[in-house]
């Protein structure tokens, strides 16, 4: 299969790359770091989660956020999106004006348990109950460790299709396919789309990858082969859930626009900006450079 002519990018540093800072980033930060990443060209970004602020305590100015980045946003046509847990972030996210909401649930049982404190019929449960009030809204369904488990579980295509239907049967067309603890090789990857694409539509998927050994990009290589036009990526690289031993940040945005770009299929951005944002926010924020185009640049100088 040939590559797609494009892909479609979306940011997810605000939310899955920031979660974890242990140094609080100021709203007036954050709201500066989003206005520059739709200034690269990114059309769809993920920029906060409605958690309590006990669990996640970077995320307790979401509102404002929120608030301070719809209109800048619906000015440049670029689609924002947030994270919710319950019933309770879906009622804040429609009372902010939010419509673009993402809800996960991981095919691994132990990875449930510990990052949610549930079980995967739980989680499932509980996904259902928010779905029945989100009529109005564009749901996403972000399937965690789709390709493989951390915990030694095998991962089987018929839970990704349990909960693919389930998702179906309540609206939500849109499914996350998620390498969450960096665990897949590119064999894999292309085995597990090849069977799970055809059912769900190529259309309907996205695709977010960890590179926790060092197989990301590989694996979007992968995916676009097959056919994937639809990523979540961070600036530099940053993420990571502390629920998985060993786990690393997203792949780069940076990394892979100019992969991308290398091999004819447009992103619609642009990548200097979007490497001058990676080092502003890693050195600001006192983090590794961990993607190769801003350890490039650094060099540079």
């Amino acid at each position: 299969m040939s590559l797609p002519p494009r892909i479609a990018i979306t940011e997810v540093c605000p939310r899955d790359g920031w979660q974890n800072f242990q140094t609080i980033i100021s709203t007036a930060d954050k709201i500066a770091y989003i206005e520059k990443m739709i200034e690269s060209g990114v059309k769809s970004i993920e920029i906060t989660s409605y958690v309590h602020p006990k669990y996640v305590p970077q995320m307790a100015d979401a509102d404002q956020v929120t608030t301070a980045l719809l209109e800048y946003a619906k000015g440049r046509g670029v689609a924002l999106s947030a994270l919710t847990l319950n019933k309770k972030g879906v009622v804040r996210a429609r009372a902010l004006g939010m419509t673009n909401l993402g809800f996960v649930i991981s095919a691994s049982m132990e990875h449930n348990r510990r990052n949610a404190n549930k079980t995967t019929e739980e989680a499932i449960s509980d996904f259902e109950g928010m779905a029945k009030n989100c009529g109005d809204l564009n749901i996403t369904l972000g399937i965690a460790c789709a390709f493989g488990s951390p915990f030694g579980e095998e991962i089987t295509t018929d839970m990704i299709f349990r909960l693919y239907d389930t998702a179906q049967k309540h609206g939500v067309k849109t499914v996350g396919l998620a390498d969450s603890a960096g665990v897949s090789t590119p064999d894999n990857t292309r085995r597990m789309l090849q069977t799970l694409v055809p059912q769900i539509g190529r259309d309907n998927v996205v695709i977010h990858l960890h590179d926790t050994r060092g197989m990301g990009l590989a694996n979007a290589f992968v995916a676009m082969d097959e056919g994937i036009s639809r990523f979540e990526t961070a600036l530099g690289a940053m993420g990571g859930c502390p629920y998985i031993p060993g786990a690393k940040g997203n792949i780069a945005t940076e990394d892979l626009v100019w992969m991308a770009e290398q091999m004819g299929v447009s992103t619609g951005m642009n990548l200097e900006r979007t490497v001058e944002l990676s080092l502003e926010m890693t050195r600001t924020l006192g983090a590794e450079i961990v993607s190769s185009q801003a350890a490039l640049a650094a060099a540079s100088r």
